[in-house]
């Protein structure tokens, strides 16, 4: 499994020790790590509309400028399920820290052994919330949990937004009538991260459902076939070219 981590800390060294404390603390080689490095939360921030995917940020609380609570409000606001985690020397926890709901809150003065044992926790978190993702939907009075990796595309409906589903989901017999109240512009940003992009202003399509991307279509591994609106095109391919060399 492919972890994408962001470090965000102005010591140079302790970044270096950090990805140390990760080897040591990965289960196997499997567990392949794509580190990206901050030194500034103003560096960060900046990067975050360019990121797709981050699925643990280790953040210092004590960073020169733009400071850590503030950091982490701004990735909140990109990556709302993604892990983060605290890390500082002397800089206490705050009421603003826990609004942007960290799992964990690390002092740098920890042993190696602790930091590895606090690694091992995280990386749990990690991966739970990975192959967890889901939303709730609902067919007629039957609430139903979906998978985020189970949809296919979810597209605009009257009352919200509709969601439709891969044979791999237990839900597939309600696949086209399973609806939720969020419009679909709502949803955008929201399912950028678990890789929806926008093809037509109708719909946005899970790419990792994709099998064939022509011009103007797209055919996904139902052998259903969604069309490229030519407003979206650029952007659309941009982000899926992205998408994919980040993932792999």
């Amino acid at each position: 499994m492919i972890y994408h981590i962001a470090i965000c800390d102005d010591d140079k060294d302790f970044i270096t020790y950090i990805k140390n404390i990760l080897l040591k603390a990965r289960a196997d080689e499997t567990q392949i790590f794509k580190i990206d490095e901050y030194f500034s939360g103003e560096e960060l921030i900046k990067a975050l509309d360019g990121n797709t995917n981050i699925d643990l940020l280790i953040l210092d609380m004590q960073l020169g400028g733009i400071d850590g609570d503030e950091t982490a409000k701004h990735f909140r606001e990109k990556f709302p399920y993604s892990v983060l985690v605290f890390c500082s020397g002397v800089y206490p926890p705050t009421i603003q820290s826990f609004k942007t709901t960290p799992f964990r809150y690390l002092l740098k003065q920890q042993t190696d052994i602790d930091f590895i044992n606090e690694m091992k926790n995280i990386f749990t978190e990690v991966e739970k919330t990975k192959n967890n993702d889901y939303i709730i939907g609902h067919y007629r009075s039957i609430f139903v949990k979906i998978k985020i990796n189970h949809i296919l595309y979810i597209e605009n409906s009257k009352r919200g937004s509709r969601l439709i589903v891969s044979k791999d989901s237990e839900a597939v017999k309600f696949s086209k009538q399973i609806l939720i109240d969020e419009k679909l512009t709502d949803l955008t940003e929201k399912f950028r991260r678990f890789g929806f992009a926008v093809p037509h202003s109708s719909y946005i399509v899970n790419l990792n459902h994709i099998e064939i991307m022509s011009c103007n279509c797209i055919t996904l591994d139902n052998g259903e076939c969604l069309s490229i609106s030519r407003a979206f095109q650029k952007q659309f391919k941009d982000f899926a070219v992205k998408y994919m060399s980040n993932k792999y």
